[in-house]
């Protein structure tokens, strides 16, 4: 049995005699208690905690203050719920058997869990990088569950019934879950398929994280999406396709305005400030999803993301294509060849836009404006990206067209997993492979392209970019969205180091305290290196390893040492004005001392301190200085005493200089 869980008696055996006082029970207080707590946690938790996985953290101490007063109270002038225990397990108890998810609420609330079916009475549960597998705990009825999803659909206005009897609820929180009641399945039984949605939305930096892929393949990948390249992503159910879909988005560089497209499901998480997400259901109209694709052509997108193709909506999503629209959408399939297949037979379904019937027209355009195609899979629970290929148009063959695929990186099973192979590599802007160059001719195209579509944006007021950006991102804290908030202040930081924009960040990450204490560490960690390259005097290290840490707003608002951040920024450039300005005495000194004015040269050293210049620099100084007076020695105009101290300097800076080389 799940350690979290101890079902209560009267909702899974019959009786809740064991929490009623005893004199209460020929009134059979158990059923009267039940309905009482299911009523009030109804009508007094807001809606988003009444989803199956909304957040324990959150949900949990709502659920232990409105029945806690609600007890207390009945207890003083009578009431159902009158002498019912309030420690938080029988609470959360009374809350698992009445609206919270009986014996599977623990998994749903462990972050773990990727997905829980209910089957009837049974429990079946993922664990990341693990496959399904049947929990011990079950309903003691399949009705249960059943009446459970019936009253979640209907909050959500979602009409399951007998004459529709399969849909999917738009949970928040990204979760996707799935329902299907009588007639399809036997009576007062369910089939309940909730998959855990993603919290945080992701970058390709979250797919190399959770070793979907490796780290050449990883540059790879950013490079297409640099190139603002069209993919196709396939694989088969609960592969990762929509995770990567999201990564890539919340990879592309600009400010892009960004179009999801999702049917009945709030999976995709953007970060771009500009996002527009239509949600369609085609349960209720099966041409919602195709018409959603076909408006985009009028709203001048930089990137469309259909959550899934499936149907005939394939038409317009390919037609968003070949306007010229970046597009990012998944499909299932077994290869990434079946991929492009099975795309142009979607394309040319009955009833798709522009397509219909017109199968090869519609295989020729996807190979000629999708440049990328992506194929997942999933053993034992771990999720992968097992095959990159490069669209190249297509090849006339005695069955008909047939596209022409160029392998990019495909994965080798190993004993120990899996190992990537990748026939090329990203070298800045380009595509390097290991022998004859493959890349076709539309992502060439794009590569070369890549340096100017990627300069920098002109603006009229860099601070007119940072009042906007403080408004929205204030909007964005006030909802909640911490993510948000920061990825707008982002963009501004990159345009003008603002320290409003360190202070609003503060603020946005003030709500996520976990993030905000890794990000203090890592900025922290980073003091410390700047500090002791900079008590070094070693300038230009310091400017580079500061220019790091500035550039990244999380980190620069996290942590401020003492004085602030401008504070070093301040004294590292007095630093590098200091070598400066004696590198240009040290000069003008060599050159007077090449015109034998001798004295003229110790004038301009006179006021340089070795000991606040860098090792470089104080070296140059000390020769110079060591070459005038062994000048004037040389003159009789001094004793050879005056070299000693110079010499000794001189020694002892060039060990320095050796010491460190070594």
């Amino acid at each position: 049995m799940h350690p979290a869980y101890r079902p209560l008696t009267v909702l899974e055996e019959g009786g809740l005699a064991d929490l009623m006082p005893q004199q209460q029970a020929t009134v059979d207080p158990a059923a009267a208690a039940l309905q009482a707590a299911r009523d009030l946690l109804l009508a007094e938790l807001p809606p988003d905690l009444l989803d199956p996985v909304a957040p324990a953290a959150e949900r949990d101490p709502a659920v232990l203050r409105v029945l806690r007063v609600a007890i207390g109270t009945q207890t003083e002038r009578g009431g159902p719920l009158a002498g019912l225990p309030t420690d938080d397990a029988s609470l959360l108890r009374l809350f698992h058997d009445t609206i919270g998810w009986g014996p599977a609420q623990p998994y749903l609330d462990d972050e773990r869990i990727q997905e829980v079916k209910i089957i009837g009475d049974r429990i079946m549960v993922q664990e990341e990088g693990a496959d399904f597998t049947l929990a011990p705990e079950r309903f003691s009825s399949p009705r249960q569950a059943l009446d459970r999803a019936l009253v979640l659909a209907s909050r959500l206005a979602v009409p399951l019934d007998r004459s529709r009897p399969q849909d999917t609820l738009p949970l928040a929180h990204g979760t996707r879950m799935h329902v299907t009641i009588p007639p399809c399945t036997p009576d007062d039984t369910a089939l309940i398929c909730i998959r855990r949605g993603r919290r945080a939305a992701w970058t390709l930096a979250d797919i190399l994280r959770r070793g979907a892929c490796d780290e050449p393949l990883f540059a790879l990948l950013q490079l297409l999406v640099r190139a603002r390249c069209s993919f196709l992503i396939a694989g088969e159910t609960g592969c990762g396709k929509t995770a990567l879909l999201e990564a890539i988005v919340n990879s592309w560089p600009g400010e892009p305005h960004v179009i999801t497209i999702e049917d009945n499901t709030l999976e995709i998480n953007v970060r771009h400030a500009a996002w527009t997400r239509e949600l369609v259901q085609t349960s209720l109209d099966p041409l919602a999803f195709g018409r959603a694709a076909r408006e985009v052509l009028r709203q001048t997108p930089s990137l469309v993301a259909p959550g899934e193709t499936r149907a005939a909506e394939a038409g317009a999503i390919l037609a968003v294509a070949v306007s010229g629209h970046a597009v990012v959408t998944t499909i299932h399939a077994r290869t990434a060849l079946r991929a492009v297949s099975r795309l142009a037979d979607c394309a040319a379904m009955p009833g798709a836009y522009l397509y219909e019937g017109r199968r090869a027209n519609a295989l020729e355009d996807i190979c000629d404006n999708f440049n990328v195609v992506i194929h997942l899979s999933r053993t034992a629970g771990r999720r992968y990206i097992d095959e990159v290929a490069l669209l190249d148009g297509c090849d006339e063959t005695v069955s008909g067209l047939r596209p022409r695929l160029i392998r990019l990186a495909w994965v080798e099973p190993t004993a120990e997993g899996v190992r990537w192979h990748c026939a090329a590599r990203a070298d800045g802007d380009r595509l390097v492979w290991h022998g004859a160059d493959q890349t076709p001719e539309m992502l060439a195209h794009r590569l070369a392209l890549l340096k100017l579509a990627e300069r920098p944006r002109a603006v009229a007021s860099s601070r007119a970019v940072v009042d906007e950006a403080l408004a929205q991102a204030a909007l964005a804290r006030q909802a909640g969205a911490s993510e948000r908030a920061l990825a707008i202040l982002r963009r501004a930081w990159a345009e003008r180091n603002d320290e409003r924009l360190a202070h609003a960040a503060r603020q946005a990450l003030a709500i996520d305290p976990e993030r905000q204490q890794q990000a203090a560490e890592a900025a922290r960690a980073a003091y410390e290196q700047i500090s002791t390259v900079l008590a070094a005097r070693r300038w230009e290290i310091a400017a580079t390893l500061y220019g790091e840490l500035s550039a990244n707003l999380e980190r620069y608002a996290a942590f401020a040492p003492a004085g602030g951040w401008p504070a070093l920024a301040a004294a590292i450039a007095a630093g590098q004005r200091a070598d400066h300005e004696a590198g240009v005495a040290i000069n003008r000194a060599e050159q007077a001392l090449a015109q034998g004015r001798t004295r003229d040269a110790l004038d301009l050293l006179a006021n340089l301190e070795p000991a606040r210049l860098s090792d470089e620099t104080a070296l140059a100084l000390l020769r110079a200085r060591y070459a005038a007076l062994s000048a004037l020695v040389a003159s009789g105009e001094v004793g050879a005493a005056a070299l000693t101290p110079v010499a000794a300097a001189l020694r002892m800076r060039e060990a320095a200089l050796k010491a460190q080389g070594a």
